[in-house]
């Protein structure tokens, strides 16, 4: 296996007390070393359980399957949690529950910066450098800010300073924008690529953000009912599966054409193509079974008949 990060039939179920819910659904994925990957896909569909999965981060009741690879070597959850803010950084999406309302920001940054054996006053120095970086201005009154002083768009600003601090060699970005306008999104945006001159030699980012995955992204995941349907550099251009051609169709600049049906339940899984139901294009054998990964390009994954 080449540098990067692999999925190979990776799965994760949810045990409940009345139901087993099938979050992740046998994904396999390559995602090599010095890129930056988006994963896109409807709410529910099982982006932000990857995502858990890979640092390590699942709840007890959750039963994995399948295997994560780092560089060739299996990455275990603890491993993962072993290596989460220093080799792997996180921005996660929920900025009230990720940062301890009775902590200043300073306190926070601090946490992860002096890990790399700085000083606490060239901590403090590079912590007003990364503020910096994310659009603060005064990033002194900043650390001496609580969370709750805090907007919450500032506050998720906050959290991607806090994720990128350790300038670990992998960031998986968890709807980094989100709660942000545009010219903050678009700032997030340019501090994200910035990241490499940092040490960061690749992301996984997960988003709504269209524009984000646009601009940010050299190759893109789409998700759908647990599964990824589509991998590629050039989706947004040339959409492969009839899911990623409907996803594109019902976004603002292509008029808001709204994909017909409804999603798979939670927990429901499907004998063949989660998307079968709601296909143009299906066939009998769609519903029936399951497609393989093809790949009509070497950069290119595609789970549907029509490319067999």
């Amino acid at each position: 296996m080449r540098n990067g990060l692999q999925f190979h039939d990776l799965s994760v179920t949810f045990r409940l007390p009345n139901t087993d819910i099938r979050a992740v659904d046998g994904v396999t994925a390559d995602f090599p070393a010095g890129t930056i990957t988006g994963i896109i896909g409807e709410s529910g569909c099982g982006k932000s359980v990857l995502g858990l999965a890979l640092l390590g981060l699942l709840p007890p009741y959750a039963q994995v399957g399948g295997n994560i690879y780092l560089d060739g070597m299996p990455l275990t959850a603890r491993d993962a949690r072993r290596r989460l803010g220093t080799e792997i950084g996180l921005i996660p999406q929920n900025p009230a529950d990720s940062l301890n309302p009775a902590r200043t920001i300073a306190a926070h940054l601090l946490e992860a910066l002096l890990p790399r054996k700085l000083s606490r006053r060239s901590a403090l120095e590079q912590a007003k450098q990364l503020l910096n970086a994310f659009g603060f201005s005064a990033p002194e009154r900043i650390l001496r800010a609580y969370p709750h002083e805090l907007s919450g768009g500032m506050q998720q600003r906050v959290l991607c300073a806090i994720g990128s601090a350790c300038s670990p060699r992998w960031i998986l970005a968890d709807e980094p924008t989100k709660g942000l306008d545009r010219d903050l999104r678009g700032q997030v945006q340019e501090t994200l690529l910035s990241l490499k001159k940092r040490g960061v030699e690749s992301m996984l980012v997960i988003t709504h953000d269209v524009p984000l995955a646009q601009g940010l992204c050299n190759q893109v995941a789409v998700m759908y009912a647990g599964q990824i349907l589509e991998l590629g550099p050039d989706v947004w251009n040339r959409p492969l599966h009839p899911y990623t051609q409907a996803f594109l169709h019902a976004l603002p600049e292509h008029g808001f054409q709204p994909l017909q049906g409804v999603a798979p339940k939670a927990g429901e899984r499907l004998p063949g193509c989660p998307f079968a139901p709601r296909c143009p294009h299906a066939s009998e054998r769609c519903h029936r079974e399951r497609p393989a990964a093809y790949h009509p390009q070497p950069e290119q994954m595609v789970r549907c008949f029509r490319y067999e």
